[in-house]
């Protein structure tokens, strides 16, 4: 009987551990900081003065003015910066500096295979926290094609310039810039590019190329 207790009490347990982890608030951040939003919600006549409104003739019907919704914020493209937090939960600006597509290689010896081409993307991490981080963002970042296929980072290294380190310590306020370099196929037309700060953040930051 003791034995019998003993078996559902550890299966409760591992059924709630599974829920916690499954009940993980993953989220995609594609706001760039302090993006350009143009207000449409009110136009005003020159002089600056709100038009009044005019009486419809006798037997016509009124229209009311419509107001326009403020344009929603644009997705992050090539040269803005998201903020995102590591494992540990630090604040963290990462911006995706600069797009090389194609890159060549920077190495005689080591070539992309038959009908592949390399991709580089140079990043800058910045903690933006009160305490030092130890990440690998190398292994969370991903280039993703027009047909939703995936592409991780290589070690090859390119032209366009020193590579990203692949593991990073970084004191508070301090920054880390490179190039990270990933092998897609020749004819992959890339249009999204994703990074995770840490293997087990709850955030991506997401840029549209």
């Amino acid at each position: 009987m003791h034995t019998r207790t003993i078996g559902v009490v550890l299966a409760v347990g591992c059924t709630l551990a599974l829920a916690a982890c499954n009940g993980r608030d993953d989220k995609v951040v594609t706001k760039a900081n302090n993006p350009t939003i143009i207000d449409k919600s009110v136009t005003e006549p020159p002089g600056g003065a709100v038009s009044p409104t005019v009486a419809a003739p006798a037997g016509q019907a009124t229209t009311a003015p419509t107001s326009a919704k403020p344009s929603a914020p644009p997705a992050a493209k090539v040269g803005d910066t998201l903020s995102l937090t590591n494992t540990k939960g630090v604040p963290v600006d990462v911006t995706l500096v600069k797009l090389v597509d194609p890159a060549a290689s920077s190495n005689q010896y080591l070539k992309p295979k038959a009908g592949n081409r390399y991709v580089a993307v140079q990043w800058k991490i910045v903690n933006s926290g009160d305490q030092p981080i130890t990440d690998t963002p190398n292994y969370g970042s991903h280039l993703i094609d027009a047909d939703g296929q995936q592409f991780s980072s290589t070690y090859s290294e390119t032209s366009a310039g020193p590579a990203f380190p692949s593991s990073v310590s970084i004191p508070p306020g301090g920054s880390r810039l490179g190039f990270v370099t990933y092998e897609v196929p020749t004819d992959s037309k890339i249009t999204t590019i994703q990074l995770q700060i840490s293997m087990m953040s709850t955030n991506t930051g997401q840029w549209n190329v």
